[in-house]
């Protein structure tokens, strides 16, 4: 070996070993395999993770108060290496210029995906509101009505996998956040299927993930494959949502008439099949259909509403047994939420505030998953 070529090993293995030493774990890209997804060698993999909420709901177009470099350290220091990370499509492309992209917007994603590698967090892209409005609560119609607001929804994801596509600390692109169609099933796969061709015209390597409809026509219920729609495409993932029982999960949310004043009852309760076993047989009605498609599952998010941490109610009791059930499965999944109000492990809707944080709930997931630190 020539002096010359001494030095340019060396210099390469330096950069590799300091790149390690400040990054943490190298990054790799993964795949869909069977119902499983893999790594670059083929080995299942398990990520435990959380959300960051971004202040999607309020149009905050750069939250950057909401959280710093530091949280990616705390969400690893939990034991987690996983982040579903909420876009308002607001913060790359304004309604006064279509199809334009934001300087300062790509910067946020920027900054953000830096802080992750050097945490040793995954991110995973989601858009939580798209052009036409959220969708979660059957509002948002317009993107099922209009085709142009439809183009800008695929051209911008076009846009982030053309940036992206050569990042690995990106784990992939979560198209939409519970769709609430109007009129059938369909209309959200036939624009899931054009995102993924526009996606694959640029980017072959990250996994696309597919999320279930979430309603239809403000009608939230399940068919016999639990609104679950299949795409054509390799390396395609498919997610649900679970905050069953919801009248559990959910009592005292102020936005649903239903629930403002409903007593939900404690957990657990087996005359409310409020139980481990309740959980257990929700979560596997999806695996089921993961399994009969042959098509691996992730499960993005679940948690439960502020209140039932309150007046022995059993929150923290409802997050372990399920967190038990996602354990014993290696289910992928992201706890909702980082940081909110209503659902958030860091309580408030302004700027993080470190002291206002829901401590039993970090001692839980940091004594269940920091033991497991290193095994994904």
């Amino acid at each position: 070996m020539s002096l010359k070529t001494e030095l340019v090993f060396f210099t390469v293995v330096w950069v590799l070993l300091a790149g390690w030493a400040q990054a943490g774990p190298l990054f790799q890209f993964h795949h869909a395999q069977g119902t499983a997804i893999a790594d670059e060698k083929n080995q299942p993999v398990f990520l435990r993770g959380v959300s960051f909420g971004n202040r999607v709901w309020v149009n905050d177009r750069i939250p950057v108060t909401h959280h710093s470099a530091e949280d990616y350290s705390r969400v690893r220091a939990m034991g987690m290496n996983l982040v579903r990370f909420y876009l308002n499509y607001q913060t790359l492309e304004l309604d006064a210029a279509p199809f334009e992209y934001q300087a300062d917007g790509w910067q946020w994603l920027d900054t953000n995906i830096a802080w992750a590698r050097a945490a040793g967090v995954y991110l995973i892209l989601n858009v939580h509101v798209p052009q036409g409005g959220f969708q979660s609560q059957g509002n948002g119609r317009k993107l099922w009505q209009d085709v142009d607001l439809q183009k800008r929804f695929i051209a911008m994801w076009r846009a982030i996998a053309e940036r992206y596509r050569d990042e690995p600390v990106v784990f992939g692109y979560d198209l939409l956040n519970e769709p609430g169609v109007t009129r059938a099933k369909q209309q959200w796969q036939r624009l899931a299927q054009r995102t993924v061709d526009a996606i694959r015209l640029v980017d072959k390597k990250h996994p696309i993930i597919v999320e279930r409809v979430n309603s239809i026509n403000r009608r939230w219920e399940n068919d016999a494959d639990m609104n679950f729609v299949t795409v054509d495409g390799n390396n395609i993932i498919y997610t649900f949502h679970s905050y069953a029982p919801y009248f559990y999960s959910h009592q005292g949310i102020p936005w649903d008439a239903s629930m403002k004043n409903r007593d939900g009852g404690v957990w657990p309760d087996p005359s409310r099949q409020h139980t481990r076993a309740f959980l257990a047989r929700t979560i596997d009605q999806y695996l089921a259909w993961g399994k009969a498609h042959n098509v691996p599952l992730y499960f993005g998010e679940w948690g439960t509403y502020k209140a039932n941490f309150e007046a022995d109610r059993g929150g923290l009791n409802y997050l372990r047994d399920m967190l038990s059930v996602l354990e014993e499965r290696k289910l992928t999944n992201t706890f909702h939420v980082y940081h909110e109000e209503s659902f958030g492990i860091y309580r408030g809707d302004g700027p993080l505030d470190p002291a206002n944080v829901n401590q039993p709930v970090i001692d839980m997931f940091t004594t269940y998953l920091k033991p497991k630190h290193n095994e994904s």
